[in-house]
């Protein structure tokens, strides 16, 4: 067996996982990954026929890590949160791990569209077969239809479902418990993936394999990785620590270069929740402006409060509500923002763009309106490019953060949907614009909930927010 180089783990260890005594140790391991693809005839492909990655892994109480030497990739099953690392830059991106699980059912939805569609068209030998795709996806297709089925080959056996070969396991494994197998197996399903009901019973094996092969079916063609597991050590601390690193993605996330969505999105995590006056300000603007005799920035405003701060518009005088009434601006407005059906839709949007010339092309809210105009009518990318130049006037509008994060949950950018959801959230907590996403997060907990399972029992955080300028002191998890 050949182990990892112990200078090469101790870096590792050194420079992420900082504090942990002995007696908390986890597992860390090297493994292997030879990926062999076999296209089938005709299929042209620009991926190369074998490929090998080399990964270093601790599977900690709460935490897995994965580094590759230049990245490292932390699943934190505390917070339900992962972190994605560039340790020569010291920096770090925060995800959730809502995210993956999102993708992976509607990816998953996505390919059993597919097959119906040319199931229908009469292509049934071009459909790949359920159990490769929740091999690859780590998610049911649907009902439980059968179990696996061993073989014995050469010593080694051959498990398959449905007729399908999907893991060929070889004899040499690591003693372990319950906790280091089932961490494994939840180190498969977010790196590799893995049937449901291989990843069961590498859970319930209580060891870790040394040698095994994963076998996928893709349209194209078959692929086949070979997982080769050496240096494994019980040495590893059973807690992290991101003390040293700083918030924002290396070299991109602040600079002028980058694209707009990561400048839009870096600055929201260095954000504070506006203070308790903000309401009272802003309303008092409001209050101001219907004095003034302009009814339509009076609504502007109070809807720029809702969407900052939560608050509610709240009573208004018979004077007001007749002052809005009788406005034809914010009656287009208020018509606009209630369509429905299609040719609303499109009158409304051409409504709000006509306000938006008359006011000016600067106003914050009426950028945003039109953003979720465009969105109704399923114009995302457009709609997207709206969101953030309204929020690049305004970042403070975490109602503006929920609507970009359904935009971009549309065009299944699901990492960055969540990224802009938490955003809002942690602006004003208790929006009511965020109960969807409250009760989105709630189904895949309820629906998908091995994902959201550590080998030991969750413990609640008591780490401190990281800081931007001083992490000294700080365990700098959010």
């Amino acid at each position: 067996m050949t182990l990892v180089p112990a200078l090469r783990r101790a870096s590792v260890a050194a420079i992420l996982f900082l504090g942990a005594s002995a007696a908390q140790a986890a597992v860390s391991f090297h493994v292997s990954v030879t990926t062999e693809r076999e296209n089938l005839p005709g299929v042209k492909s620009r991926l190369p026929a074998q490929e090998v990655v080399e990964n270093d892994v601790v599977l900690g109480q709460q935490y897995i890590s994965v580094s590759d030497g230049k990245t490292l990739s932390v699943l934190d099953f505390s917070t339900r949160r992962r972190y994605v690392i560039d340790k020569a830059a010291g920096t770090y991106e925060q995800y959730s791990l809502f995210d993956v699980v999102a993708l992976r059912q509607s990816e998953m939805r996505h390919r059993l569209g597919i097959a119906d569609v040319l199931t229908l068209a009469k292509r049934a030998d071009h459909v790949t077969p359920q159990a490769y795709e929740e091999q690859a996806l780590s998610v049911r297709a649907g009902k439980v239809r059968g179990r696996l089925v061993p073989n014995i080959l050469d010593g080694e056996v051959l498990w398959s479902l449905d007729e399908h070969p999907l893991l060929r396991l070889g004899p040499a494994h690591s003693a372990g418990d319950g906790q280091d197998s089932k961490a494994f197996a939840q180190f498969l399903r977010y790196t590799w993936g893995g049937h449901p009901l291989v990843l069961k019973m590498f859970a319930d094996s209580r060891q870790i394999p040394m040698q095994f092969l994963l076998y996928y079916r893709e349209v194209g063609g078959k692929l086949t990785r070979r997982f080769r597991v050496s240096g494994v050590q019980a040495d590893a601390p059973a807690t992290f620590t991101l003390q040293g690193y700083r918030p924002g993605r290396a070299g991109a996330g602040a600079g002028a270069g980058a694209p707009l969505l990561e400048r839009v999105l870096d600055q929201a995590t260095r954000l504070q929740p506006l203070a308790a006056e903000a309401h009272p300000a802003m309303r008092a603007q409001a209050e101001q402006a219907f004095a003034g005799q302009r009814p339509f920035a009076a609504l502007l405003i109070m809807m720029e409060d809702n969407y900052s701060t939560g608050a509610t518009v709240g009573k208004l005088s018979p004077q007001q509500r007749l002052a809005l009434e009788t406005n034809e601006q914010a009656q287009q407005l208020i018509r606009a923002l209630s369509a429905r059906d299609e040719d609303a839709i499109k009158a409304g949007l051409a409504a709000i763009q006509a306000l938006r010339a008359q006011v000016g092309k600067d106003q914050p809210m009426l950028t945003l309106f039109e953003a979720s105009m465009r969105g109704k009518a399923g114009q995302w990318p457009e709609a997207i490019a709206l969101y953030l130049e309204a929020l690049q006037a305004r970042p403070q509008l975490a109602g503006g953060y929920k609507e970009l994060g359904d935009a971009l949950y549309a065009q299944f950018d699901t990492a960055n949907a969540w990224r802009s959801w938490q955003a809002g959230r942690t602006l004003v907590p208790t929006h009511r614009l965020f109960a969807s996403v409250n009760r989105r997060e709630q189904e895949l907990l309820t629906g998908y909930p091995v994902f959201f399972e550590s080998g030991a029992p969750v413990q609640p955080s008591t780490s401190r927010p990281a800081s931007s300028t001083n992490t000294a002191g700080s365990t700098n998890l959010p």
